[in-house]
C-alpha cells in the first residue's frame, strides 16, 4: 500500500453551455441578449437550432452529452386555458436529457410566468429554477449570472498528476489488468461522498486523473486497486 500525491494542477478550458429555447419571435431575446451574455462569461455556446424539429434529434442528444451545463427556457407556447400556457416540448426533452446523463449535467430551467410545470422527472429532481417575466428580463439575466457561477463551481475540471514516481512505476504495468479500478471520494463540508470510479490516464510517462467540481478547501481521496494490491 502506498500514497499518491496530487502534484500538478492543470489549466481550465471554456465551459460549454447548451441553451434550449423556442425558435420563434417570442424567444428572440434569448438570441439577442442571453446568448451574448453567457458568451461574455467565457462560455462556449451550444444549441440545437440548426436541427430543430418535432422529436428531439439524435444530433441534439449527442450535443447535450458533450456540454458541461444547460439552461432551458420553458416559455409560453400554446394557451392551456385560465391564463396558463404549455411550453416547448423539445426544451423539456432537452432538460430531461441533461438530467438523465451519468453523471448528471448541471442545468437550470428558466420558466416564464404562467407556464405550466412540465412535471415528471424535472419536478421530481427538485432542480433549481429561475422564474422569468417578460417585462423584467434584466432580473432574469441577473439570476442566469448566478447560475453560471454555480455551474462553474460544479463543473470545474482539474487534471492532476499522481505521484510519487515509485508508486507510479508499480501501478503503470497494471493499467490493463482486468481488476484495475480507480475510485475517488470527496470530503465536502465534513461529509465524504460515495466512491466514484474515474479513469487513470497515461500521458507522457506519467499517470493522471481528472477531477470535476472540486472547490477550494475540499479534500480528495483516491484509491487505486489492481492485482490484489491497493494504493491510497
Amino acid at each position: 500500500m502506498g500514497r499518491c500525491e496530487i502534484i500538478i494542477p492543470a489549466a481550465q478550458r471554456d465551459m460549454r453551455v447548451f441553451i434550449g429555447y423556442g425558435y420563434n419571435d417570442r424567444d428572440r431575446w434569448v438570441e439577442e441578449y442571453v446568448i451574448p451574455f453567457v458568451h461574455a462569461f467565457g462560455c462556449e455556446i451550444v444549441h440545437g437550432k440548426a436541427v430543430f424539429g418535432g422529436a428531439l434529434p439524435d444530433e441534439v442528444i449527442k450535443a447535450i452529452r458533450t456540454v458541461d451545463a444547460m439552461i432551458g427556457f420553458t416559455t409560453r407556447r400554446e394557451p392551456a386555458g385560465s391564463g396558463q400556457f404549455y411550453t416547448h416540448p423539445w426544451v423539456v426533452q432537452e432538460l430531461v436529457t441533461a438530467h438523465s446523463q451519468a453523471p448528471r449535467i448541471p442545468f437550470v430551467e428558466v420558466r416564464e410566468q404562467g407556464v405550466l410545470s412540465p412535471g415528471g422527472i424535472l419536478d421530481a429532481a427538485n432542480a433549481q429554477r429561475i422564474d422569468y417575466r417578460e417585462e423584467d428580463q434584466a432580473a432574469c439575466l441577473t439570476q442566469i449570472a448566478k447560475a453560471l457561477r454555480r455551474f462553474r463551481e460544479e463543473t470545474s475540471m482539474v487534471t492532476v498528476r499522481l505521484g510519487p514516481t515509485s508508486m507510479v512505476d508499480q501501478i503503470n504495468p497494471l493499467l490493463d489488468d482486468a481488476s484495475f479500478v480507480c475510485r475517488c471520494r470527496i470530503l465536502r463540508r465534513g461529509v465524504e461522498s460515495e466512491p466514484r470510479v474515474i479513469p487513470v490516464l497515461p500521458i507522457k510517462g506519467g499517470l493522471f486523473v481528472q477531477l470535476r467540481g472540486i472547490a477550494e478547501g475540499e479534500l480528495v481521496r483516491i484509491a487505486i486497486s489492481a492485482g490484489g494490491r491497493t494504493w491510497r
